[in-house]
């Protein structure tokens, strides 16, 4: 018997090879074309002055070889007597495979021409020489991820409905028959919806990012992730981590400290009455010296004067903008301004006003049953506040 023609589950030996063969040969084309897209092609596109054909080479062609695979297997598959269904499902799911690697092309494709068109608009700028550049180049990233994640998911979203449309699943049908229960799905689904529009909602307007410091109600932290449905942030007083649905970000308010590089500081400080007009006056100016005198104040917006007589103390305000690095930094530049100024005080010979009160007893006549008049101990506490000046004798 020729072993050429034995045949082993409706197929003979020949017709196995044969289809072996056809798998050999389509993994051997897709390795050669491999080869050619990274050895000539690839090498081509780098030296062209355009990025496009880069982008065409590197996230189209080269995952597009894997298409000659699972062509070869189609091909080895029709070479074979396959019986049903089997044969339906190897086409199915070859099917399937094509669908998903035309589509995850396609993602990323899309994501390339992103990034190709984020990376050419910020070298347009640096050309310019534009003085915010980067604020540009965090508004640049954080529009490339929204629309990076919001591409995906709608090219995802494609794919699955396109894979189960040609998988035979009616998709019309499916929908109407859901009726009473589909209204039902759309109420259980509404907070996982308005989370997932609030995630939208974050990255369009770029209110914050991860890694940004917010205010949000009574929470304050450090946005660690911007999930699909929460954003987990966390917080600055203990470390803890409090995860916010996203859909609150849509109504509420929200205070980012993250990119700040304008810092305003207001501070009163009280100076006793004692202090004359002429040295008071001797004082701001020397406090208005020494700010001006700090690189970081700008001019512009720098306010200091007597703001008011207070009821126990003059007050001086201090108000000025300062252009630092970050808001870690702010925190400690307040820390030596303030220390400049207790030295300009004490330069001065003035002191800082402290509240005082003073308190007199009052002593209260009680006649007695003979009719004579005695004393009746404290008979009232009586509060008088002072301006500073320190504690007044007590009398009775």
């Amino acid at each position: 018997m020729d072993l050429w023609s034995t045949t082993v589950l409706g197929n003979t030996v020949k017709d196995y090879l044969v289809s072996a063969g056809l798998v050999i040969a389509a993994v051997v084309v897709g390795r050669v074309g491999r080869f050619v897209l990274e050895r000539y092609l690839g090498r081509w596109a780098e030296k062209s002055r355009t990025r496009l054909d880069d982008l065409v080479v590197g996230r189209v062609l080269a995952p597009a070889v894997h298409l000659a695979l699972l062509g070869g297997l189609w091909l080895a598959k029709s070479n074979l007597a396959v019986v049903e269904p089997f044969s339906g499902w190897i086409d199915r799911g070859l099917l399937v495979v094509a669908l998903v690697l035309f589509f995850a092309i396609a993602i990323r494709f899309v994501q390339g021409l992103v990034e190709l068109g984020g990376r050419a608009y910020l070298e347009r700028l640096e050309s310019q020489a534009v003085d915010d550049l980067e604020d540009r180049r965090r508004t640049v990233a954080r529009v490339e991820k929204q629309v990076r994640e919001i591409s995906t998911m709608v090219l995802w979203i494609l794919g699955l409905l396109t894979v189960l449309s040609n998988l035979g699943v009616d998709l019309k049908a499916i929908w109407a028959s859901l009726g009473i229960g589909g209204i039902a799905l759309v109420v259980a689904v509404k907070e996982p919806l308005a989370n997932l529009v609030g995630r939208l909602y974050i990255y369009g307007t770029g209110i914050f990012d991860e890694g940004h410091f917010i205010a949000f109600g009574p929470w304050s932290g450090t946005v660690r992730k911007i999930g699909l449905f929460r954003t987990y942030l966390e917080l600055f007083s203990d470390m803890t981590t409090v995860s916010l649905p996203n859909a609150e970000f849509v109504k509420g308010a929200v205070k980012n400290y993250f990119g700040r590089t304008k810092f305003m500081y207001k501070w009163d400080l009280d100076v006793p009455y004692d202090v004359d007009p002429e040295r008071l006056q001797d004082l701001v100016e020397r406090l208005r010296a020494h700010v001006l005198g700090l690189p970081e104040v700008n001019p512009q917006m720098c306010w200091i004067y007597l703001d008011r007589l207070d009821r126990y103390s003059k007050v001086i305000r201090v108000w000025f903008q300062a252009h630092l690095p970050d808001w870690a930094a702010s925190l400690r530049y307040g820390n030596q301004v303030l220390h400049g100024i207790q030295r300009v005080f004490a330069e001065a010979g003035v002191e800082f006003a402290f509240p005082t009160q003073t308190v007199y007893l009052a002593t209260e006549e009680r006649r007695g049953a003979d009719g004579t008049r005695g004393s009746a101990g404290v008979g009232g506490v009586g509060v008088d506040g002072g301006p500073g000046l320190g504690p007044t004798p007590a009398g009775s």
